[in-house]
């Protein structure tokens, strides 16, 4: 039987586990003695230092996983489950990643592996009865949400500084309508959502006379030639109750400011800001400020239902 040596930086050195257990709660030093820590009271657990799973982060599409230590090369991490199981060889430290198509699998664990000797494992199934506590073991799983249930959400908080609700998508003859996605470039940005009746509760939806994804471009089109200069946006389509509702995610500026054009006087947009719930005329104080803060803002920051969509999955 081979010989356990346990020893640490910093503290006594000890032949086997019964010494240490001595020396540090009886403060017995003598390495003869047959006193042990009772079964009940102690559990012996050696862990693994050349190589372990670190922090695992589980999106609906994809797996991720630290795989930490100094003794990587030639070990074997695998993903388990009842129905999908792949793996990958490793040579150094490294994030793993693992493509989701359907979805994590039943039953998922990880396992680290060298040969035929396990060096780390993770039961990450939050219905399992092995899988513990998830936060505890680093590991993190965004749930996904509905479409529906996030636009439900987003009417629920009514409108404000960045939500907008209209009934009807704009034509070119109310492109009136976009001067929102103007003042929402010219701040933090916004959401606007088509097809919702005034009293900002019941869902109308909007008027299906072309395919969806046409309506998503006639909407952009119009975004495009009517707001100098076009600012970053996103049209999406959902269905509520089998409505067609049109949400249309308008990012911060990053060129302000931002202005409405008008047909006969292109060169000489007019610029809008979001007051509360309300679109106004700029005036030159709040354009200023709005080139200020842009000067000073690192990157994009989310529009209100990006940033809803990420609070609901972990992002």
């Amino acid at each position: 039987m081979p010989q356990t040596i346990l020893v640490g930086e910093g503290v006594p050195s000890f032949p086997e586990p019964n010494s240490a257990w001595r020396a540090f709660f009886e403060g017995d030093f003598s390495l003869t003695g047959a006193q042990g820590p009772p079964d009940d009271l102690a559990r012996l657990r050696f862990a693994e230092g050349g190589a372990w799973l670190g922090r695992v982060h589980v999106t609906p599409t994809q797996l991720a996983v630290a795989v930490e230590g100094s003794r990587v090369n030639g070990a074997e991490l695998e993903l388990f489950g009842v129905s999908e199981r792949s793996s990958r060889r490793l040579e150094a430290a490294s994030e793993v990643t693992f493509p989701l198509a359907h979805g994590l699998p039943a039953h998922a664990w990880l396992w680290l592996k060298r040969g035929t000797t396990w060096l780390d494992y993770r039961s990450i199934d939050p219905g399992s009865g092995w899988t513990g506590d998830l936060d505890q073991a680093g590991v993190e799983i965004e749930v996904p949400v509905e479409p529906q249930v996030r636009i439900e959400a987003l009417i629920a908080s009514g409108e404000g500084p960045q939500v907008e609700f209209k009934e009807y998508l704009p034509t070119k003859q109310s492109r009136r309508t976009l001067k929102t996605v103007a003042a929402f470039a010219n701040g933090d940005g916004g959401t606007m959502v088509f097809g919702i009746n005034r009293d900002e509760v019941t869902v109308t939806g909007v008027t299906e006379d072309k395919p969806p994804t046409k309506l998503r471009d006639h909407l952009v089109d119009l975004v495009r030639g009517t707001v100098i200069p076009m600012p970053h946006v996103e049209a999406r389509d959902y269905r509520i109750d089998g409505k067609l509702i049109l949400v249309l995610e308008v990012s911060p500026g990053t060129h302000p400011p931002y202005g409405l054009s008008t047909p006969d006087a292109r060169d000489k947009p007019e610029y809008f800001v979001r007051r509360g719930a309300s679109t106004f005329p700029a005036q030159p104080n709040d354009l200023s400020e709005s080139v200020l803060s842009r000067r000073h803002t690192e990157g994009d920051t989310p529009s209100g239902f990006a940033r809803f969509r990420s609070a609901r999955t972990g992002a």
